[in-house]
């Protein structure tokens, strides 16, 4: 019996959950909760031939919006919804896969550190799963990051091309963002290295005892 299972008063391996419980509960239902509505909001544009795209006003020159009696300024990251009927195809498509991709891998890193949250649940947290699930979780956030780059950019820029406002704009996608994404691939670096240097002394204390 592997050590990360847990076991009965009677000595018996106990059954495992399907959903699992305390940490990897509140993960699930957290991003369970974040999936849905990010799928919600995909469809509802989708049904109502709409997409939406984030820019930044931040050269300086706000832009202005024509609102009622007066204008309203536009200034800093904000998220513009306009008909697919407006914009070209090519760019609606990139758009789209951009938020996909981004799904997809909050749901895929999530996924990936559920082994992570099981052996420390089990009090075993140094174990060569875990480490496994910390390399899988980086590679997973930096190949979903480069593809929702990659096309979320071109995308919103074809986007604001075709609305003219390619000039008063930049890209979305802002120095913050990367650094975010830099930290959370570093983070889990630093994890996966701390966890090895546990393994490594655990079995060697155990080696003594």
């Amino acid at each position: 019996m592997s050590p990360t299972e847990e076991q009965r008063p009677d000595g018996e391996p106990q059954k495992r959950k399907a959903f699992g419980t305390g940490y990897e509960l509140w993960i699930g239902l957290a991003v369970g909760f974040y999936v849905i509505y990010a799928v919600t909001d995909l469809v509802t544009r989708m049904i109502r031939s709409e997409v939406a795209v984030t820019v930044d006003f931040s050269d300086g020159s706000a832009s202005s919006l024509d609102a009622g009696n007066g204008a309203v300024s536009l200034s800093g990251l904000t998220e513009i919804v306009v008909p697919t009927a407006d914009v070209s195809a090519g760019a609606v498509v990139l758009v789209t896969i951009a938020e996909v991709a981004l799904i997809l891998t909050v749901l895929a890193a999530a996924i990936s550190l559920v082994p992570v949250i099981r052996d420390i649940a089990a009090g075993t947290p140094f174990t060569p799963r875990a480490s496994r699930a910390f390399a899988a979780f980086e590679w997973i956030v930096a190949i979903g990051w480069i593809l929702h780059f990659i096309t979320k950019v071109p995308g919103g820029n074809w986007i604001s091309a075709d609305i003219g406002i390619a000039d008063e704009v930049e890209p979305g996608i802002t120095v913050v963002h990367a650094f975010f994404v830099l930290g959370a691939v570093g983070g889990a670096e630093l994890l996966r290295r701390c966890f090895r240097s546990g393994r490594e002394a655990q079995e060697e204390l155990e080696g003594l005892v």
